[in-house]
């Protein structure tokens, strides 16, 4: 038996408190009956201890054990030494106000859900208390995101679990310094939506939170597109942003590096975009005139949406790797790279130039998980060239290939599925 789980049926309150404030025990901790240390502590009537366990900001005070019983029932069906205490203590906690976790979205804003079951509290639970209605939920799921490193969560995983060790997840999955990636959890479009889905939907919404999702990677440097397209896009940015032209307002000094920046991708912005003012702008006036373009806002941002269907990295997840070239005969190019994996196929890209240097379709294309899962290798059924990604995250990438090109069921959980995607 697990000491928390010996302590707290044996009454150790020194014990029990010494290991809860070490932080080096999982308040929730079950063993093969399903029972928790709030169970163990409430059956055998240790008030202190129960004390201990409710004033944990991770307790999931509503824990059920193997025959769905609450510590309240177990402690109500015993009777043991302080149980009176013991009852009394659960039901003033079981009417406490619940922790709250901030559930981001990519505009900046947040809702605040109760997590009702403490660190137990599930994706699914979450996703319920988000207040979505069941159309919207279909589309979205949360991820856990820092500065490098973005997972998207499967739905019985426990985001404040995966917040509490992600600097081991950070070490796991990168090379990165883990006390500079500072984790958030976000509401975030489901990588394993079929596009053929996301142009059904209407609700005003929905729509809101693709967009400024799709925005967020159009001006990072995610969408690798034509210029034309960018222009396109930059228009429409302009329309909804400051609503119809207006040749008084929007004149040729309007765009000014700090506009361009809302409108069009970091990438662009000091090496081809003031060039592209011009065409910008007319597209814009094209635009706030065109009687066939209705100016509502959730219109504009599915045009907006419509105008992203086809870049061939739109609603990928990105994974970070790196690929040796030849730069002679003796020696390595290392090339740090995004690998983009989407319901289209695999995409690798410059992580500096934000170029995109493959977009390979499932179906042209053959995949193998490389030794110790530290590298993936592709092969093009087409040109017949081979490429090798390095990275920590090639079981990921393997395994979210799998799901999206059919190659596993959607509800396949394997015991593997420590961090995400599954």
């Amino acid at each position: 038996m697990y000491p928390s789980l010996c302590f707290c049926r044996h009454g150790k309150v020194e014990a029990t408190k010494l290991l809860l404030e070490k932080g080096s025990c999982n308040p929730n901790l079950l063993n093969g009956q399903l029972s928790s240390p709030l169970h163990f502590a409430a059956g055998g009537g240790h008030s202190e201890i129960v004390q201990l366990l409710l004033q944990h900001s991770e307790i999931d005070r509503h824990i059920e054990d193997q025959q769905k019983r609450s510590p309240l029932q177990v402690c109500e069906e015993n009777k043991q030494n302080n149980w009176e205490e013991t009852v009394k203590l659960l039901k003033q906690a079981n009417n406490q106000p619940y922790e709250k976790v901030r559930i981001y979205r990519m505009d900046g804003s947040y809702r605040s859900v109760e997590l009702k079951h403490g660190n137990n509290t599930t994706v699914q639970q979450i996703m319920e208390g988000m207040r979505l209605s069941q159309d919207t939920q279909q589309y979205f799921t949360i991820w856990i995101c820092s500065e490098n490193l973005s997972l998207q969560l499967k739905p019985y995983h426990k985001p404040l679990q995966h917040l509490r060790i992600w600097p081991e997840i950070v070490t796991d999955l990168t090379a990165l310094d883990p006390q500079r990636e500072n984790a958030q959890l976000f509401l975030r479009r489901d990588v394993r939506l079929p596009l053929d889905i996301e142009k059904k939907v209407e609700d005003p919404l929905s729509i809101l939170i693709l967009f400024d999702e799709a925005r967020h990677f159009l001006l990072k440097g995610f969408f690798s597109s034509p210029d034309s397209k960018l222009i396109t896009l930059a228009s429409l940015l302009l329309q909804i942003i400051y609503g119809n032209y207006d040749s008084k307002k929007h004149k040729q000094g309007f765009l000014n590096e700090e506009n361009l920046k809302s409108i069009v991708p970091i990438s662009k912005v000091k090496s081809k975009a003031h060039h592209w003012t011009n065409r910008i702008l007319h597209e814009y006036k094209s635009l706030s005139t065109s009687e066939g373009v209705s100016k509502e806002m959730h219109h504009l941002q599915r045009l907006f949406l419509q105008n992203c269907w086809d870049i061939p990295t739109y609603g990928a997840a990105f994974f970070t790797g790196q690929v040796f070239t030849k730069a002679s005969s003796s020696t390595h190019k290392v090339i740090r790279v995004y690998v983009g994996v989407n319901t289209k196929g695999l995409h690798l890209m410059n992580m500096e130039t934000k170029v995109l240097h493959l977009s390979l379709a499932y179906g042209t294309f053959i995949w193998q998980l490389g030794q110790a899962d530290q590298y993936v290798q592709i092969h093009s059924l087409e040109n017949k060239k081979n490429f090798v990604v390095h990275t920590k995250q090639a079981g990921l990438i393997v395994k979210l290939l799998m799901k999206l090109s059919g190659q596993m069921t959607l509800n396949d959980r394997a015991p593997s599925d420590k961090y995400a995607y599954g």
